[in-house]
């Protein structure tokens, strides 16, 4: 398969995935080298026997492969073949006898460590590969993860979440001259620091044209940011400080509303914003922050987050000693506090003909999914005619307001616009009705705020 430039990969396959295939994988194209071929002992090409020559000019003559999708790969046999691909190529070759030893143990050393001494062949690099996806792939080591990642010069995107990355990958990858990342997800990455965090999003040039960003946590897998340094994060992040984050997850980051609405520079462009497991941040202070800073936010996630929306599953007192919530309460904040304010256009009285009547208002923000979770939309009635309850195949839920909608213009020629009055017989809102009646049956596609990045 010669024309063959991005590859996606499940765990219902990973057995699939032995050496010769990792080999096939990242081993052609014709940017694909510097160093050695393998480690070899110091065997160049001309020396390797001529089924390896074969290979290697066969790879050649193929198309760079620009993405790869490891998501969930966690088997013996991908392992131990990523670990004998790491180890042959990928890690630098020592010079005995400037080492003076046969017997070091190149897993014992981080990359940077081990190429900045003195006498080290150069790896092997691979700069046509431009989007990286490792989530869930948790059997990892570090000491094959982090040169396996660095090995990407060009990456663009890269999805880390749930592996065993590590501060020090961290480190190494904020020094790259070359690596500009647009994507990055670190969701539910246990082993990293706040300070690795903190330090990346703001010293790096790595970082500084990033648009999506997911640094999402729960209530098992919290966030690894400190308060402090998310501040700093907040007020300082060239990502945010550009304005220019279109999706954003800081789902169980301790949040304030001094860190929202006084802190975090606006976000014009954010489209998708996950608020999740944060169960002191107030839905009058999540409102605010959207109508004042990141109006253009089209999908919420406020899973497990703020004491009015808990339906009183929570035990002790709310907010000022109030008493927990019903589920009939939580359901008329979500509408007092959040809804109404943010999604239905402002009220307004004309005395003016028909014929000389203004444009209808606007809402004042373009939110229009909200994602809750199952005993909060368990609880929901029929507030409105038009939001509906959504469900995944996965067992996640979203509040939908099915009469709004991205749609292109009759006879085309101009841009889409978000139409926040579809009639009843539209396509789309009959679509999404659709969606809504089937009560999860549905495909796994379907759903906002993926928490998987989009690499293959």
């Amino acid at each position: 398969m010669p024309n063959l430039t991005a590859f996606g990969a499940t765990e219902y396959m990973d057995g699939a995935l032995t050496l010769p295939v990792l080999k096939e994988l990242f081993l052609r194209g014709a940017s694909c080298g510097r160093g050695r071929p393998s480690r070899g002992r110091g065997l160049t090409l001309t020396e390797a026997n001529d089924g390896e020559e074969e290979d290697h000019e066969r790879r050649r003559e193929c198309r760079d492969l620009e993405a790869v999708d490891l998501t969930g790969c966690v088997s013996a046999v991908f392992v131990n073949a990523l670990t004998e691909f790491v180890n042959a190529h990928l890690l630098p070759s020592l010079d005995q006898e400037s080492t003076g030893s046969e017997d070091v143990d190149r897993r014992e050393v981080t990359w940077l460590n081990h190429f900045s001494r003195a006498g080290l062949a150069e790896p092997l690099i691979f700069p046509g590969l431009q989007r990286l996806g490792l989530r869930g792939v948790k059997s990892i080591s570090p000491q094959i993860l982090n040169p396996f990642v660095l090995s990407f010069p060009s990456l663009t995107h890269l999805d880390l979440s749930g592996t065993r990355v590590t501060s020090e990958l961290l480190q190494e990858l904020a020094e790259s001259p070359t690596v500009r990342l647009q994507s990055l997800a670190l969701a539910q990455c246990i082993r990293l620091t706040s300070e690795s965090i903190k330090d990346f999003l703001i010293d790096s040039p790595v970082a500084s044209q990033i648009k999506e960003l997911n640094l999402y946590g729960d209530t098992t897998f919290t966030s690894p940011l400190h308060e402090d340094d998310l501040r700093e994060i907040l007020a300082l992040a060239p990502c945010f400080a550009s304005g220019q984050l279109v999706y954003l997850d800081l789902s169980s980051a301790p949040l304030t509303e001094d860190l929202l609405l006084n802190v975090c520079k606006p976000l014009p462009e954010l489209r998708s914003l996950g608020l999740s497991h944060i169960p002191n941040l107030q839905l009058t202070v999540v409102s605010e922050f959207i109508r004042a800073k990141a109006a253009h936010v089209e999908i919420l996630t406020l899973v497990g987050t703020s004491p009015e929306l808990d339906c009183g599953l929570r035990n002790g007192l709310g907010v000022n000693g109030a008493p927990r919530g019903s589920a009939r309460q939580s359901s008329i904040a979500l509408h007092t506090h959040v809804i109404r304010p943010l999604c239905i256009p402002p009220f307004s009285f004309s005395t003016s003909t028909p014929s000389n009547l203004p444009p209808p208002a606007l809402p004042p923000t373009r939110l229009r999914v909200i994602e809750l979770s199952t005993a909060m939309l368990g609880g929901l009635g029929a507030w409105s005619d038009s939001w509906r309850i959504v469900r995944s195949k996965g067992g996640r839920g979203w509040y939908v307001d099915t009469a709004s909608g991205w749609v292109a213009p009759v006879g085309g020629g101009e841009e889409s616009m978000l139409r926040r009055d579809l009639e009843r017989g539209h396509p789309l809102r009959v679509e999404m009705t659709k969606l809504s009646d089937a009560n999860g049956n549905v495909s796994s596609g379907v759903g906002w705020h993926a928490r998987k990045m989009e690499v293959s």
